[in-house]
């Protein structure tokens, strides 16, 4: 099963207008509730979210060392959008809510490609930093 072109853009458009209103405030409920959400889903991992699974925890790991201090070498532009990903995931109803078997995760497996399409190459430099700085 595959999100419709119109589903894609609907998600994306949503994903896109919050963006800009992400702040802080933002950063910390990403943190917090997305914590729990992570923790309930690898219980369950969805098998659309399966596949991605490394990636999501090191944007989840990029966000929480970013708030602490701990590494800020990252654009706000890629925190927001890594933020924006995990609010979405952590809101119930969506394009296609949670609670729909299967298909209810396809939305934010498309909203989660599309933040680490976008904070691919920050990524990989956390990844390559936190290597060296845990090593």
């Amino acid at each position: 099963m595959k999100l419709s072109k119109e589903q894609q853009e609907q998600a994306r458009k949503h994903f896109e207008e919050n963006l800009k209103d992400i702040d802080e405030n933002d950063l910390d409920y990403a943190i917090n509730k997305g914590k729990d959400k992570f923790e309930k889903l690898v219980k369950n991992l969805p098998s659309v979210l399966a596949q991605m699974w490394e990636d999501i925890k090191l944007m989840m790991s990029l966000i929480i060392d970013y708030k602490n201090g701990v590494y800020k070498e990252v654009p706000w532009k890629v925190i927001a959008s890594i933020v924006g990903a995990v609010i979405y995931l952590i809101m119930p109803i969506d394009i296609i809510p949670d609670f729909i078997p299967v298909a209810g995760y396809m939305d934010d497996a498309f909203i989660l490609k599309l933040a680490l399409d976008f904070a691919k190459d920050d990524l990989e430099k956390y990844k390559q930093w936190k290597e060296q700085y845990n090593g």
